[in-house]
């Protein structure tokens, strides 16, 4: 296979503020799309072979705003954020105040330590691989996928073959725009 670039844009800050924010679909704010904007303030849509989106609002409004008619976009299921159950959309000291074992052993563990009703993050990390491969035997070229912090974490390791503890050590504000070059 091919190498190709896949540039990462993480959707700004939403209406739900910081807590763990996977499948629960939040709006962005006002300054979530000033985020988003300046993150894609170097490119333009027609600079990609392709461009895909979670269908989360967050990401998926912004999208079609920014694209357009420019190029097709594609919204892709699999880009959507870690589901964290039963925790989606509670701030950690909610959680903590509930459940201070199983936070706790989440952050120690999270590749062994689902929370409860929560993706198993191996389940996480077989979507995206799929998401990945495929798009790797199907473009060449360029691809923009608008997505989310956890998403772009598990990438990085994915495409750069790193162990995964090192996602949660990978920096990704709200609105930065993320290459990778997929060489696996």
């Amino acid at each position: 296979m091919t190498a190709f670039t896949i540039d990462l844009l993480r959707h700004g800050v939403t209406e739900k503020g910081s807590c763990f924010l996977g499948h629960t679909d939040a709006a962005l704010t006002a300054e979530g799309w000033q985020q988003m904007q300046q993150g894609v303030a170097g490119v333009s849509p027609q600079d990609y072979a392709a461009i895909y989106s979670s269908p989360l609002q967050r990401c998926a409004a912004f999208s079609h705003d920014w694209v357009g008619d420019a190029v097709p976009l594609q919204l892709d299921a699999r880009l959507r954020e870690y589901d964290f159950g039963d925790w989606d959309g509670h701030t950690a000291a909610e959680i903590h105040a509930r459940e201070p074992d199983n936070l706790g052993r989440f952050w120690a563990d999270p590749w062994h330590y689902t929370p409860p009703g929560a993706e198993p993050l191996p389940d996480f990390f077989a979507r995206l691989e799929a998401c990945i491969d495929e798009l790797q035997q199907c473009r060449q070229g360029r691809v923009l996928l608008i997505c989310h912090g956890g998403v772009i974490r598990a990438l990085h390791c994915i495409l750069n073959r790193l162990p995964v503890n090192d996602m949660f050590s990978y920096p990704v504000a709200h609105g930065s725009l993320h290459t990778f070059k997929d060489a696996r």
